[in-house]
């Protein structure tokens, strides 16, 4: 089996290229992060219209408490200096939020990037009703502004059984993703993305070349496995008896039906698996944390974070502060993200877990630094 990831994928890369070398890291100079997350609280109703079972919001709070005008102002005023602004959530579906669209054209306005992260459920109807598609279409300059797709299956019936739905909403994220590479013709901006958790519900390789195939056929850029690691919350003895039980033997089994399916070169789609040692607690050891040059988030509660992993009040030890539109407070919280004192040790002793973006970042930092 062979296995690459896009150049977009290897984050510590990323990093690299974002700060120009390892000796800006701890200087004491403000350095922007590579991007800020904006977790979009919903429709300050409801977080999220899907109820998938592998959720790493599941046992979190995920209080909406976001004051979207507040954080508008604050994006306004960094006038493109943080150059990806992503909209997501650690619980939250943004296409619920009657204000995506205009943070995407603010984002655009000064430059930066966007990506956004999607169960794919709305792209269809917003589109009718509002052209959405079409306007962030017209939005996207660069290959590097994206919609990732959650899909998480092959077929309408393991869809539901992931996504623990009462009806088929496969089809109508199939459709919209299609339109939407449609309506952005062949200059692949924005890029469109799968990603696909693989469960015992969309395992079979029936299903994973499926989804291959349907990516193929519609103009999609790249398609992610991954197998689900354990939730976030629960102490790491739990999560290494799950990673001995469950992750361990499933991803001999997945990589077995992935072969075959990945890609080696610059194939479009491009397949790619990302294994569970990219989440192994047993490398969650290192003594600094470096992901704030990677990235600060707004929760979706409308505090600031350290990460987007920890970005709820179940993790209130992670606040930097309340989100504001004062753009000096803003620089004094990305300063003190920028902590050499800050020790993960107390991320992982109430079981919060870094992402994989920031285990492999920290590992990286810890490695330079044994």
């Amino acid at each position: 089996m062979t296995n690459q990831r896009p150049p977009g994928y290897n984050y510590t890369q990323v990093l690299l290229d974002h700060l120009g070398g390892w000796d800006k890291v701890f200087n004491g100079e403000l350095i922007y992060p590579r991007q800020l997350e904006i977790h979009l609280p919903g429709n300050h109703k409801i977080p999220c219209n899907f109820y998938c079972y592998y959720c790493q919001g599941r046992l979190v709070d995920q209080s909406l408490g976001m004051d979207e005008e507040v954080v508008y102002r604050l994006v306004e005023r960094l006038r493109g200096k943080v150059p990806f602004h992503i909209y997501g959530g650690a619980y939250t579906e943004p296409l619920l939020n009657p204000y995506l669209l205009d943070f995407l054209k603010l984002t655009k306005r000064y430059g930066s990037k966007f990506g956004i992260h999607t169960n794919g459920s709305l792209l269809l109807r917003l589109q009718k009703s509002s052209n959405f598609l079409t306007e962030i279409c017209a939005l996207a300059t660069s290959p590097e502004d994206y919609v990732s797709i959650s899909i998480d299956a092959g077929f309408p019936k393991s869809h539901m059984a992931t996504k623990n739905l009462q009806k088929n909403w496969f089809n109508e994220i199939i459709r919209g993703a299609e339109l939407l590479c449609k309506i952005r013709g062949t200059d692949n901006k924005p890029a469109v993305r799968f990603s696909y958790i693989i469960n015992e519900s969309n395992a079979t390789y029936e299903e994973l070349s499926n989804i291959v195939r349907i990516a193929r056929e519609i103009g999609a850029d790249s398609v992610r496995f991954s197998i689900p690691y354990d939730l976030y919350g629960k102490p790491f003895e739990q999560v290494r008896d799950y990673k001995r039980r469950v992750e361990v033997p499933f991803d001999t089994v997945v990589r077995a039906r992935l072969d075959g399916l990945l890609s080696t070169s610059g194939a479009k789609p491009f397949v790619f698996y990302i294994p569970p040692a990219s989440q192994d607690v047993d490398k969650m050891n290192f003594r600094q944390c470096i992901y704030s040059y990677y990235q600060i988030t707004f929760g979706a509660d409308g505090w600031v974070y350290k990460c987007s992993s920890t970005a709820t009040p179940s993790f209130k030890f992670n606040r930097l502060g309340r989100q504001t539109d004062d753009l000096e407070e803003f620089q004094r919280l990305v300063l003190e993200n920028h902590n050499p004192q800050f020790n993960p040790a107390i991320c992982f002793r109430n079981g919060a877990r870094c992402n994989r973006m920031a285990l492999e970042i920290n590992v990286a930092w810890a490695d330079r630094h044994a």
